[in-house]
């Protein structure tokens, strides 16, 4: 796994934990969907809405939404999944990271996709912002080549 994903993984679930024991409200209508169009795990994946959160790291510069089952342990459904950018206010082409992971963390055997972008997949990934909503997207094929589609409707961001 790569430093900027690995950062990217700690970062989200770092937030998600602090969001919950703060006992913040229910994201709401936030929305992750994936579509794998190849390899073992191919079909459409639709997220529970109550476990996707969407963030603006306004220091680090990044707008995240990221899904996580803290109870993931069958390895053909989805433990963790995400979507980073790490340039979300400058023009021109976006960059970041997309993370997809099925069962648990600790489960080496389990399947994890992970793409950085520009690096490892030209994309393209995209943010489009609408007030304080915002919707985020990558489609793209990892380096083994399995086509990845992850978008994600965020109704706000968390500002973090």
């Amino acid at each position: 796994m790569t430093t900027s994903v690995r950062i990217f993984v700690v970062a989200a679930a770092t937030a998600v934990g602090v969001t919950a024991l703060a006992g913040a409200p229910a994201p709401g209508d936030n929305a992750l969907e994936i579509v794998i169009g190849n390899g073992p795990h191919a079909g459409t994946y639709t997220l529970s809405t109550s476990d996707v959160m969407c963030m603006q790291f306004k220091q680090q510069k990044q707008v995240t939404a990221v899904y996580k089952d803290f109870d993931a342990k069958d390895p053909k459904k989805i433990g963790e999944a995400g979507l980073s950018i790490t340039n979300p206010d400058e023009a021109g082409p976006k960059r970041g990271d997309v993370l997809v992971a099925f069962g648990s963390r600790g489960d080496k055997s389990a399947s994890r996709y992970s793409v950085s972008i520009p690096g490892d997949s030209a994309g393209p990934i995209t943010l489009t912002r609408n007030g304080k909503a915002a919707d985020l997207a990558f489609q793209g094929r990892t380096k083994d080549g399995i086509a990845l589609r992850v978008t994600a409707k965020c109704t706000s961001l968390e500002a973090l």
